[in-house]
């Protein structure tokens, strides 16, 4: 069950019959709103928009021989895995990805009507979906109470800059919390992730979470659920990485709602296409509903909007076009704590860049002995582990600490140089 809180300032949803969760709010509407008839006589010649599968016959020998023995519901994230089987970057760093196309901030608040900025608020929330590519490896798994911090320039100074900073606020179950606010453009978002993955016998299905996006100019704020990224075709079928589900974007005090359907491919990829989409854009009440444009095409290229009444169509989504002209260009930092992910894993890296796995296994072998050693030792001392920036609510959801998440971007985060996104 997805339910979606008030945003980080704090406030509980009122208990009284007007509020809604986000799962209230997609059920409420025609429960065959996105059935398409898909048989194995309608096989697709739809292709993806990126070569998504790069792995060697030696790399897929060995993660079959690793998963063949796992049991399916199984989280690999609770497997100790060698340094071949290693990305250089923790998954909390994958976070970043959220501002890929950053500077899609300023179009924000540029919307006349509620309805253009519930449009331009979704396009932004796709377009922090990434091209995954499967390659037998995986990020790092993070350590409790790990940090990131990044600034992105969003090119003009009526645009300012984007802060964001995570940090890992559980380990068993894996969860990583964000939060991203742009003064200038009086934006801001948080969110968290479980950051396991389920083995489920011929894929390895990551779920990522929910956040809020907040429109302080407007008082708006918009509940998102994200899709999940599924790495399929493990032994057989079809091989590649998809996002698939629902996905809401819902802004209570408006009543729109954005609600799509990330369709998988069909069984062994015998029929449908990668990366298909469909959905509604409605105007949803305790009363009524009136669906306003229909949702389709591929995220990875394309999505369309097409308006119910007139029929007229408009580009909600061009991958291709954001992707050229909207990347943010990364700042360096002249602070970072000693828990920042580029710390805690710097030798890790080092030697998997370099080649060297013996080094590479022997240093992620002193970073997962010295946290073992450090809960050990809190045990001990009966003191209880607290993250820096986030507080878990009593509905098991994650908030921002905001007075503690300020004073870090504000006091820490300066820029001392540009550098590559």
């Amino acid at each position: 069950r997805i339910s979606l809180g008030a945003h980080s300032a704090g406030q509980e949803m009122e208990e009284d019959g007007s509020n809604r969760s986000i799962d209230e709010v997609a059920r409420s509407s025609d429960p065959n709103r996105f059935v398409v008839e898909e048989t194995p006589d309608q096989k697709s010649d739809a292709k993806a928009s990126w070569q998504m599968d790069t792995t060697t016959k030696e790399q897929e020998r060995s993660w079959r021989d690793l998963l063949k023995g796992l049991a399916r519901g199984c989280d690999v994230t609770r497997i100790s895995l060698g340094a071949h089987f290693l990305r250089p970057k923790s998954t909390l760093e994958c976070l970043a990805a959220t501002l890929q196309h950053g500077k899609l901030m300023s179009e924000l608040n540029k919307g006349q009507s509620e309805i253009d900025r519930m449009i331009a608020v979704t396009k932004f929330h796709v377009s922090g979906l990434i091209k995954e590519v499967f390659d037998g490896k995986k990020p790092y798994n993070p350590i409790l109470g790990e940090t990131s911090a990044w600034a992105f320039d969003n090119g003009s100074t009526t645009s300012g800059i984007s802060h964001m900073i995570c940090e890992q606020v559980s380990h068993h179950p894996p969860i990583s919390a964000f939060y991203i606010r742009n003064k200038s453009l009086a934006v801001s978002m948080e969110g968290y992730m479980h950051t396991g993955a389920q083995f489920n016998g011929n894929s390895i299905a990551i779920p990522f979470g929910q956040r809020t996006l907040r429109l302080e100019q407007f008082g708006e704020d918009y509940m998102m659920t994200m899709p999940t990224m599924q790495f399929r075709g493990l032994f057989f079928g079809a091989r590649g990485v998809e996002w698939t589900g629902p996905v809401i974007v819902w802004c209570k005090k408006t009543g729109l709602v954005c609600e799509m359907e990330f369709k998988p491919l069909g069984f062994l990829g015998m029929w449908g296409e990668w990366h298909a989409v469909q959905g509604k854009l409605r105007r949803d009440t305790n009363e009524s509903e009136e669906v306003l444009y229909d949702v389709s095409g591929h995220w990875d290229t394309k999505l369309i909007l097409r308006d119910k009444s007139t029929g007229a169509e408009q580009v909600l989504y061009d991958y291709d076009e954001c992707h050229a002209k909207e990347a943010p260009q990364r700042l360096q930092l002249s602070n970072q704590l000693p828990t920042d992910s580029t710390m805690v894993w710097g030798k890790v890296t080092e030697a998997l860049l370099a080649g060297d796995l013996n080094v590479a296994n022997r240093e992620k072998l002193k970073v997962e002995d010295e946290q073992r050693a450090l809960r050990v030792k809190e045990a001990e001392q009966k003191v209880q582990w607290t993250p820096k920036w986030f507080k878990k609510k009593k509905n098991g959801e994650w908030t921002t600490k905001l007075d503690e998440a300020e004073k870090y971007i504000e006091e820490n985060m300066r820029a001392s140089s540009s550098i590559d996104a």
